[in-house]
């Protein structure tokens, strides 16, 4: 073969190997974004929030509204992801967090203790449905689904 025939299979060569890493690169891509649009489904399916219904010290109106998500933390210390700045709220007062059979809330080993329906938590993980009403100290909220 002459050296201008090589150097024309080699540039055809070099242009099917990018081809083919793209085509790859491509489909890898598609396959990928089918992953988020399921997880944006079912999170909206699960769609959860507590709505306060005693403020007590917090400065929080009633009616305001905490979107869950994931695994949260509730407390007074600025380091949670709910945070009720009122003295009856521990530090790390409680967690609520999603699993597979729904939304589950535990209280952690907090001071003056988190009440669901008026019956207080021993530190296990209790479901929620909704409709309930939880306390933590004296800032009691709704849980909505």
């Amino acid at each position: 073969m002459s050296s201008s025939t090589e150097l024309l299979v080699l540039r055809l060569a070099l242009i099917g190997i990018i081809f083919v890493f793209a085509m790859i690169v491509a489909l890898t891509m598609r396959s990928g974004l089918k992953g988020p649009v399921a997880v944006v489904r079912r999170q909206a399916q699960q769609a959860a929030r507590f709505v306060v219904v005693f403020p007590a010290e917090t400065g929080l109106d009633t009616g305001t509204p905490f979107p869950l998500a994931g695994v949260m933390s509730i407390g007074r210390d600025p380091q949670n992801s709910i945070i009720f700045a009122d003295p009856s709220v521990s530090a790390e007062h409680a967690r609520i967090e999603w699993a597979r059979d729904g939304w589950r809330l535990s209280d952690l080993g907090s001071t003056n203790g988190t009440t669901l329906n008026g019956r207080r938590l021993d530190g296990r993980a209790v479901r929620l449905r909704g409709g309930e009403q939880v306390a933590f100290g004296a800032v009691v909220l709704r849980f909505e689904r």
